[in-house]
């Protein structure tokens, strides 16, 4: 049987308790949409060019449990885990699996503009709001793995940030993994910033236990006119973990979005990035970071689509690759026909400490106008030996010569990071992540 089959003949035999237990018109009308791309298309294999260095029918063979029955988690997760940044303060929420557990606050604005609703708290308080959103931007480029998030989807989170606000609170998501059995979860968010609006979002996903665990999580951002987004995703999972992440964004005139992606631990990642910039003057700067050793394996997959005129894209990935792990970065700057004034910066550059590390670098091209400045390029190599025996000379020890000039490889990426406090515990969490020691965050029992 093929790994898309058992999800398929899941879906049919559990229509019934997927659509009641969700509830949501919105979510179940596209359910049967998804199941025929599914069942036509299949998953996407090493010959689809966004997933070519990534087996997904391979990640997805193993049998892996479902919450169906939406049961909630034992324990709260706001005492039990309590992971946060030292002097950040943010509105937040924790997903245990896929299954959203109920806010410390009633979800209300707070008197910032700034709403945190589960899907069906949105519907309940906002009828038609969700389905003017949500499966949109997603539906315009097919994708598999999208399709089956789709399919199995039972709730989410949406982040609404009301017309002219500027909220001075970052939302803060908390995704655990955790169970005693291999489990699936399929996480769900929209995020809209209205016209003139601005704020942030951090996406943390961290996993308690070792058993493996399978995540698809579709993310999609709604950036309108004049408005700022700043997203961050942070990954601290283990190594029997496989999570697939899709971010759509979709940015109207004169908008703004910062986009960091920071891989810390890991199994296997691939996170793919689609970002359309449909009206003039629309500027997106997307970075991130990764550190894997041993057998893990992380993939970022980016198409930057300048479809408006003087739209801006910077683009920056650094990977520190260490034992057999693997590293893919793909990124693709797609001007369409109009698209006059465009400007693109690519940037991937990657550091292999050892000879059975390897990464793969495919920055992109594809213009179809004239007056435009693009650039890209990618770099893959060692330790800089000179800049490594000059340290030496001056009484450094080698062991700490290569962690300070990987730190210093990787804090390119982390300078870019707009929140201070979280700039700063990261390139912590980075010094750690090289030493091999990674401790805790404030309170919480996830580190060891």
């Amino acid at each position: 049987m093929s790994s898309i089959q058992q999800y398929l003949d899941l879906f049919a035999s559990q229509r019934t308790l997927l659509d009641e237990g969700c509830g949501l018109d919105p979510l179940n009308a596209r359910r049967d949409e998804a199941a025929r791309m599914l069942d036509a298309t299949g998953l996407p294999g090493r010959r689809t060019e966004r997933y070519k260095y990534t087996d997904v029918e391979a990640a997805l063979a193993p049998d892996y449990g479902l919450n169906l029955r939406r049961l909630a988690p034992g324990a709260d997760p706001y005492a039990r885990y309590r992971c946060n940044v030292p002097d950040l303060h943010t509105r937040l929420r924790y997903v245990v699996g896929d299954v959203v557990t109920p806010e410390r606050t009633d979800g209300n604005d707070g008197g910032e503009g700034v709403q945190v609703l589960t899907f069906a708290e949105a519907e309940r308080t906002m009828p038609g709001w969700l389905d003017r959103y949500y499966h949109r931007a997603a539906a315009r480029t097919p994708d598999g793995l999208t399709a089956l998030n789709t399919l199995l989807a039972q709730d989410g989170l949406v982040v609404r940030i009301a017309a002219g606000t500027q909220a001075a609170t970052p939302v803060q998501i908390v995704n655990m993994a955790d169970g005693t059995a291999p489990l699936m979860s399929n996480r769900r968010v929209v995020v809209v910033a209205e016209r003139g609006a601005a704020g942030a979002v951090l996406f943390c996903d961290h996993a308690r236990s070792g058993q493996p665990m399978l995540t698809t999580q579709v993310v999609e951002a709604y950036v309108e006119e004049g408005a700022s987004l700043d997203l961050y995703s942070v990954e601290e999972t283990h190594t029997a973990n496989t999570r697939f992440s899709h971010l759509y964004v979709e940015q109207q005139a004169a908008s703004r979005t910062a986009l960091g992606t920071i891989t810390l631990t890991n199994g296997l990642t691939c996170n793919r990035t689609d970002v359309r910039l449909l009206g003039q003057g629309a500027t997106t700067s997307a970075y991130g970071a990764a550190i894997a050793d041993g057998h893990q394996h992380v993939d970022n997959n980016l198409l930057v689509d300048h479809a408006a005129p003087g739209c801006t894209s910077d683009l920056l990935f650094k990977y520190v690759l260490d034992g057999a792990a693997v590293g893919a970065y793909a990124g693709k700057v797609l001007v369409r026909e109009g698209a006059q004034q465009s400007l693109s910066e690519q940037t991937n550059a990657n550091l292999c400490a050892s000879d059975e590390a390897r990464a793969f670098a495919q920055p992109m091209l594809e213009i179809y106008a004239d007056d435009v400045k693009c650039n890209h390029g990618s770099t893959v190599g060692k330790l800089d030996e000179s800049a490594l025996f000059y340290m030496r000379q001056r009484g450094i020890e080698e062991h700490e010569a290569r962690l300070l000039l990987q730190h210093a490889f990787v804090n390119d990426v982390l300078r870019r990071v707009g929140i201070g406090s979280l700039r700063e515990r990261l390139s912590y969490l980075v010094e750690m992540r090289f030493r091999g020691r990674l401790t805790k965050c404030n309170g919480c029992s996830l580190c060891k």
